[in-house]
């Protein structure tokens, strides 16, 4: 594992470029081929593959922001059809479960919603949320 891999602090992803703008920006995919959700079997085939584009943790004072290759698999046994699942990703949502818990944390400890939304670029209601 290469420290760009462990300081994203996700499993199983690899990290294909690294871009430092306003903010920072890491391209990743999944490590290896999911086994199936179903039924549980290994040869899945990828159909196709959906760019999906999440905030992640503050290093500093910009927000990292993470673009993954998310694959969708075809299960050749069941002939069903699933998306790559990521530990700390859940689906539908924008951000991951530590930029989440960071943003809660934040507000707990005393941090103003005004704050908040300049700091991680996120809007009020979001942060109340």
């Amino acid at each position: 594992m290469s420290p760009v891999d462990s300081i994203l602090g996700l499993k199983d992803l690899v990290v294909q470029r690294v871009e430092r703008r306003r903010d920072i920006h890491v391209w990743a995919r999944p490590a290896k081929r999911a086994a199936c959700v179903h039924c549980r079997q290994a040869p899945v085939r990828i159909k196709a593959t959906h760019q999906r584009t999440l905030k992640h943790t503050r290093q500093g004072n910009q927000v990292m922001v993470l673009h993954l290759s998310v694959p969708k698999y075809h299960c050749t046994d069941c002939n069903r059809y699933f998306r790559h699942r990521f530990a700390g990703i859940r689906p539908r949502l924008r951000a991951t479960e530590a930029y989440r818990l960071e943003v809660f944390e934040a507000h707990e400890g005393g941090v103003s919603q005004r704050r908040l939304t300049v700091t991680h670029k996120i809007g009020s209601a979001t942060v109340e949320r």
